[in-house]
């Protein structure tokens, strides 16, 4: 941890507003990617719902097959917040809030990396592997949220010896808010709680005292962020829902996000790629006796969303955040490894080179330390290239949906009377709730801590017409179907009688059940 003694310059930036601001700029060409996540379609949808009642939802408004049955919803001021911004400014400015979220997250790691006393350098290549991990969940949802308070979280514990005064509400005030968000808040407590269990055997086994590692304020201070959590519309329900949710559902493990990483194809899995790095740095580092020594506040968390990341390419995320900082200081000690300083010694020009380089790296460093700026910054600059965006084409061209068309969704409402019980799938179901509301309701979508196991199975078996399909089919009692090209559904569906074509795309195969079907 590293008290930074000198005042802060309020108008300086650092480096990493300059980051910021070129995430900032590249939404004019990477909007559409915020809303490519079927889930994307069913928080908008609900958003809505919940400022038509005014209430948080409490029993399920979406589906046909679970309508009216109790449903926690602890994604609701997530909700509820898009509804306001769609209110405001349309999908432009929704999709301009959740830009300037990441933004501020990549800035946040990037902050953390330069307090903690690293080079330039160092931070810079650090940020730039967060960058592209953190790119894996780009998406207008909640989960935004807790990647962005995460890296405060560490950046809090990293950068003080002890709590700031202002931490003890800061800290509490973000915790409130973050249980009615996202259930993220889990995998902080469980960092702190981590953390404080590693200090505890770091100071046993006298790696560190009590003065340079101080147990109490901390140990004050996560007691009281556990206890904000508690301040939601379910109280002690809440965390009951969330224990459940990350250690009870299996058929989770169906979703892309929350499978392993995949080590034999890294072209297109940077989950894999981060892991390696993070891996292959701390190993190489053991190597080079200049190498910090990683004390059990390090190893416990680290070892602990390593697991987590290995069983679920999502958790990586999380494993770039609290890994940032002791990862960059063992690059930073591969860096100044034996090699380096024989290679300069070989070439004097390159020394020559190299010091002057260094030197002046070092004093912008030194000032960039003393930038206090990038708050207010950050804050114009959303705001400045937000007003320009919404007032392009671009934003009023967004589509919510990967996984259908437009096309698809003026068929939909040329025929309402045919989707009154529709089978629709976890890819479609999100993106039709949205563009086709407000009377589309879905057989199925990507809530499955809500349906549970046992329904997300059975619809999986019924995509797959595994056996026993055909009676799954007649019990749902379904009046139509929107499949996804790929299910082999698709080829077993007409053989049921009562079963036509009657739409296709290049994305969905649209079916109705009944004596007339049209092309």
């Amino acid at each position: 941890m590293l008290e930074s003694p000198t005042k802060a310059v309020w108008w300086l930036p650092t480096f990493g507003f300059f980051l910021f601001l070129a995430i900032e700029l590249w939404m004019f060409l990477g909007c559409q990617s915020l809303f490519k996540d079927p889930g994307v379609g069913r928080h908008l949808r609900t958003a809505e719902v919940i400022l038509e009642t005014g209430r948080i939802p409490r029993a399920d408004p979406l589906s046909f097959t679970r309508a009216g049955e109790p449903w926690l919803d602890f994604e609701w001021a997530f909700e509820a917040t898009l509804g306001e911004l769609y209110r405001a400014g349309g999908l432009g400015l929704v999709c301009a809030f959740c830009t300037a979220l990441f933004a501020a997250t990549v800035l946040g790691v990037y902050r953390t990396l330069l307090q903690a006393g690293l080079p330039i350098g160092t931070v810079l290549v650090v940020t730039g592997i967060a960058f592209l991990t953190l790119h894996l969940h780009f998406s207008a949802r909640p989960v935004l949220f807790t990647y962005l308070f995460m890296v405060l979280v560490v950046e809090v514990w990293r950068r003080h010896r002890v709590p700031r005064g202002r931490d003890w509400l800061l800290l509490p005030v973000i915790f409130v808010a973050w249980a009615n968000l996202h259930a993220g808040w889990a995998a902080a407590l469980i960092f702190l709680a981590l953390s404080l269990f590693g200090r505890t055997l770091d100071r046993i086994s006298r790696r560190s005292d009590g003065d340079e590692a101080p147990l109490i304020p901390w140990i004050g201070l996560t007691f009281l962020c556990a206890l904000s959590v508690l301040v939601n519309p379910w109280g002690g329900r809440l965390l009951r829902q969330v224990f459940l949710f990350a250690t009870t559902y299996k058929s989770f493990a169906l979703w892309e996000e929350y499978q392993p990483p995949d080590f034999l194809d890294l072209s297109h899995h940077m989950a894999a790629i981060t892991v390696l790095f993070i891996l292959g740095v701390v190993f190489l580092a053991r190597l080079c006796r200049s190498a910090p020594a990683w004390r059990w506040e390090t190893v416990l968390p680290v070892l602990f969303f390593l697991d987590e990341g290995l069983k679920a390419q999502r958790h990586v995320l999380l494993l770039m955040i609290v890994a940032a900082v002791p990862v960059a200081r063992d690059i930073e000690a591969l860096l100044e490894g034996p090699w380096l300083p024989s290679f300069r010694d070989r070439f004097s020009l390159v020394a020559e080179l190299f010091e002057g380089i260094g030197e002046r790296l070092r004093e912008f460093q030194a000032t960039q330390r003393m930038a206090g700026g990038d708050a207010w910054l950050a804050l114009v600059a959303a705001l400045g290239v937000s007003w320009l965006f919404l007032h392009t084409p671009v934003s009023q061209r967004l589509f919510v949906g990967a996984s259908i068309t437009p096309r698809l969704v003026d068929f939909v409402r040329d025929h309402p009377d045919r989707f009154q019980r529709p089978l629709t799938t976890t890819w479609n179901a999100g993106p039709l709730l949205w563009n086709v509301r407000p009377g589309f309701r879905v057989s199925f979508d990507d809530r499955g801590d809500f349906y549970g196991d046992k329904t997300v199975y059975a619809f999986v078996a019924l995509y797959g017409c595994e056996p026993g399909w055909r009676d799954k089919l007649d019990q749902g009692n379904y009046d139509s179907a929107l499949l996804d090209r790929h299910l082999l559904l698709n080829q077993f569906i007409t053989t049921v009688p009562g079963w036509k074509e009657a739409y296709r795309d290049d994305k969905t195969i649209v079916y109705w059940k009944g004596p007339e079907a049209g092309l």
